[in-house]
């Protein structure tokens, strides 16, 4: 019996023996290598939720708590052909094999070195990895737990003990264009408190910043994340969400930002701003909710730009309940950006908005925009949908699919969609889209009952900077549905901010103003049809304008071309018209006033808002709307324009229709560096002619305007009619006059106004013959020709005055009949309103005889006193002349003949 025993325990001790050479043959020896791999692979396999494949070698240290190394590993993508999810360089860990005996699988203590690991996302989306997903009845925060061949890397990691060297973490989205490259020289997943304590110390760069974290992550209890970049310190502190609570977390995110450039670094963006800024907001993330509470941010730039953010974000994923306010002042605290003078001065100077959700994405409750030039309310911009953030090849932050829309929601007026490639420099623009609206958009004066009358308008328009300005590249515009008027607009700009390369065509029709104004609610003007139209074209520093006007009958055109590339601007033109009908231009004019009023009429019936309080004086001097009020340095300012200009315009009128016939007119202006010279304007109306010339020194002498000129061929009938006398008369009237005067307003001109002026007659009539009367004496007159004819011829008249300041004074006025001859002197002061004249009438040849009846006029202007000398008065030469010549001149005082 005993040997049989002894026979048996030998054969046991041999088997066990046996047994024990061949698991470690198989566990060891590199016969049994493949065998291993396979095992192995398997076991990770399962425990990641993924391939795991071996191309080195895989060994055991054989005995209770196995020891395991694997080289030369790797997870191939399932989804991506020829991408290595990750690959390492040797991977140690202890295997429990009692535990996988019994059917468990237990690893820890983990040691990986040289792990490569590569998260791609591809155009189209397509993950390197294999995502999680929850299955209906069961939430994805339960699958990510993992189950038995069931789970994932993250899973698997979670648990564990590791430590890592020589780590690498790609992560290339290339729909976005982000890519984030790790490295970790080591770091270290560490299990603690029998497992209640996960902590997790690592050390390295992203995209070649250095970088540290550490983190907290205790079950049960309160997480802490601390990460620095720099100068940048992150911390991200909080707690779970218990599961029967739907699961997740809430942390408190603080910011310090150090130096903003360095973020750009870390995202692989050119550096577009400096500064620094502080960031903090309550997170709480649960299935299908990312929500931000309590968001305040103040980021203070190089240049002394101050961005404040704040407000909530109810869910970032459906953008719900978002309440974000802006303010951004873009300039240093009390240096505003001085006002500009021109476009291409034009600067921003903050931006304060209010963004709210809406159910079709995100609005501006309000936006102001602030600038050197004008402050612009917009109550209504919105909703606007951002699709996705982008790092562009040139490293910029860009957005793709922005979508906007402005005015109400179930019918907006704009929309439009579109992307900008550089978000802080606001570059790479690209935005389409459309209007369509109420003709009240541009008739704002149109009640809600007439606007349907006047049609819409409609406009299709494209913004883009890709000829390296913005542009609108195209703007097209029209009335729709009416018959009441056209209007049809065609505008495109390369670059909108210095107006470069304009092309711009307006068309504006109204077949009947009459109806039109009625619509309008404003008092109607009888004129045919109206029509104006404008060009303008730019290419570089020249410009061409374009205007024509047709109203009834008549029409007027303007060209003006622009030649800006030299020191002194050159500007050239012409002003010309076809037909010109007094009646056409004034009507027309009239109803183009009253449409252009009729808006301030409507606005005047609305009633009154409340005053808004006045804004708090901090000390900041005001924003400087871009038309100045100093005319020095106004953008049209006169001597601005006339100092700096050689203009050289002609104005021709072919056909001039007045009430009593037809006349032409041409003239020209020039103005050569501050000279400037306007006419001769020549002026043919039926027999009559007016030509005149100005001139001034806008340099030297800029408030001195030298006017003269001469007319001639006016009837003095249609004058005395004009005035109302009603006396029938006939002759005609002649002028000359050279004058000058202060044009600083029109009050100093007439008070500062000197010079010389004369007026003329001959070869007339008039139906009284009370001049006979004054000058023959009451006998000679009842027998003269001239009471039996019942008019008088009148010779001639001759009027020569001096004007000065104001005051007119003359001394040889003669108004002279073929019997008598009338010769005034004195003084005229409209300054003054007061008035000192004295006429004395005598025979022709006889200024020595007596006056029979002189008269005076004296006292105010506007007041004046006449009176009669009862008994006539005598004059006399002082050096005794008294003899006529016998070559008497007419219409020159005959006391002044005398010899």
């Amino acid at each position: 019996m005993s040997k049989t025993i002894i026979t048996v325990g030998k054969w046991i001790t041999i088997l066990v023996i046996v047994l024990a050479a061949i698991a470690w043959l198989v566990l060891a020896s590199p016969v049994f290598s493949s065998v291993r791999k396979s095992m192995v692979e398997t076991l990770l396999s399962n425990q990641i939720g993924q391939a795991f494949e071996i191309s080195g070698d895989v060994r055991i240290t054989p005995r209770r708590i196995a020891r395991l190394h694997i080289s030369e590993a790797q997870i191939p993508s399932t989804t991506i052909d020829g991408v290595i999810l990750a690959e390492l360089g040797l991977l140690e860990l202890d295997l429990d094999l009692p535990a996988i005996l019994a059917g468990r699988i237990g690893l820890d203590n983990l040691v990986i070195d040289g792990l490569q690991t590569k998260l791609i996302t591809t155009q189209d989306g397509t993950t390197s990895w294999v995502k999680s997903q929850a299955t209906p009845d069961k939430p994805e925060a339960e699958t990510e737990k993992g189950e038995e061949n069931e789970g994932s890397i993250l899973t698997f990691l979670s648990t564990k003990t590791i430590t890592f060297t020589n780590l690498g973490l790609l992560i290339e989205n290339q729909t976005s264009g982000f890519t984030f490259d790790f490295a970790l020289g080591n770091a270290q997943l560490e299990q603690q408190e029998g497992g209640q304590l996960a902590t997790f110390k690592g050390k390295g760069t992203v995209n070649e910043e250095e970088f540290e974290l550490t983190g907290n992550y205790p079950r049960d209890a309160p997480f802490t994340h601390n990460v620095s970049f720099g100068q940048i310190e992150l911390t991200f502190n909080g707690e779970t969400i218990p599961e029967t609570e739907g699961g997740g977390y809430f942390a408190q995110l603080e910011l310090d930002t150090g130096e903003i450039g360095e973020i750009f670094d870390i995202f692989g963006l050119k550096r577009s701003i400096e500064g620094n800024g502080d960031l903090s907001a309550r997170i709480t993330r649960q299935q299908g909710l990312l929500a931000v509470e309590g968001l305040s941010s103040r980021f203070d730039l190089s240049e002394g730009q101050e961005i404040n953010i704040s407000g909530d974000i109810g869910n970032v994923h459906t953008r719900e309940n978002v309440d974000v306010r802006i303010d951004a002042r873009l300039h240093p605290e009390g240096a505003p950006p001085a006002k500009a003078e021109s476009l291409k001065d034009l600067k921003l100077a903050g931006i304060n908005t209010r963004i709210v959700s809406d159910a079709d994405g995100l609005e501006f409750d309000e936006l102001i925009i602030l600038t050197n030039a004008f402050e612009q309310g917009l109550d209504r911009v919105g909703p606007i949908t951002i699709g996705k953030l982008y790092r562009s090849p040139d490293e910029t932050l860009g957005v793709r699919e922005i979508t906007l829309q402005v005015g109400p929601l179930e019918d907006p007026y704009v929309t439009a969609a579109g992307s900008v490639g550089d978000v802080f420099k606001f570059k790479d623009v690209s935005f389409d889209g459309t209007l369509s609206g109420p003709s009240s958009l541009l008739l704002k004066a149109l009640s809600e009952e007439d606007a349907a009358r006047f049609g819409r308008v409609s406009a299709e328009f494209a913004i883009s900077d890709a000829s390296g300005a913005l542009g609108l590249e195209q703007l097209s515009a029209r009335a729709e549905d009416t018959d009441l008027w056209s209007f049809e607009a065609d505008v495109s700009a390369e670059d909108v901010a210095k107006l470069g390369k304009v092309i711009a065509s307006l068309n504006f029709g109204i077949s009947d103003p009459e109806t039109f104004l009625t619509a309008l609610q404003v008092d109607p003007v009888k004129v045919g049809a109206l029509d104006l139209a404008l060009d303008v074209k730019t290419e570089g520093p020249d410009i061409d304008f374009a205007a024509a006007f047709k109203a009834g009958g008549s029409d007027i055109s303007t060209n003006v071309s622009f030649d800006l590339s030299q020191d002194i601007n050159v500007i050239r033109g012409a002003i010309e018209s076809g037909r010109m009908q007094l009646a056409d231009i004034r009507d027309g004019t009239k109803a183009i006033v009253a449409i252009s009023k009729s808006n301030d009429a409507r606005k005047s019936e609305e009633p009154e808002e409340k005053a808004e309080e006045p804004a708090p004086d901090d000390g900041k001097p005001p924003l400087q709307p871009l038309v100045l009020k100093d005319e020095e340095q106004g953008l049209l300012s006169p001597k601005r324009i006339l100092t700096k200009t050689d203009l050289d315009i002609s104005v021709e009128l072919k056909e001039f229709v007045g009430d009593k016939g037809v006349s032409s007119m041409s003239s020209r202006l020039v103005a050569d560096q501050g000279q400037i010279e306007a006419g001769p304007m020549e002026l043919h109306y039926g027999n009559g002619f007016f030509k005149v010339h100005a001139d001034m020194d806008a340099v030297n002498n800029p408030e001195l305007l030298n006017i003269d000129g001469a007319t001639s061929g006016w009837d003095f009938g249609n004058i005395l009619d004009a005035v109302g006398l009603g006396i029938q008369a006939s002759g005609t009237l002649g002028a000359s006059f050279d004058v000058s005067g202060n044009i600083t307003s029109g009050k100093q001109f007439a008070r500062s106004l000197a010079g010389s002026a004369s007026v003329n007659m001959g070869n007339g009539k008039i139906a009284t013959s009370l001049l006979e009367l004054a000058g023959l004496g009451v006998f000679p007159w009842l027998f003269s020709q001239e009471r039996s004819a019942g008019e008088t011829e009148i010779v001639c008249v001759r009027a020569p005055v001096r004007i000065n300041a104001g005051r007119v004074g003359f001394d040889q006025v003669v108004v002279e009949t073929r019997s008598v001859q009338l010769v005034a002197r004195g003084e005229v002061n409209w300054v003054g309103d007061t008035i000192s004249v004295r006429a004395e009438p005598r025979r022709v040849g006889k200024p020595l005889s007596r006056s029979a009846w002189p008269i005076s006029v004296s006292g105010k202007l506007s007041d004046p006193k006449f009176k009669p000398d009862v008994g006539g008065s005598r004059s006399k030469r002082a050096d005794g002349a008294d003899q006529m010549p016998d070559d008497r001149k007419p219409c020159v005082p005959d006391i002044f003949q005398l010899e």
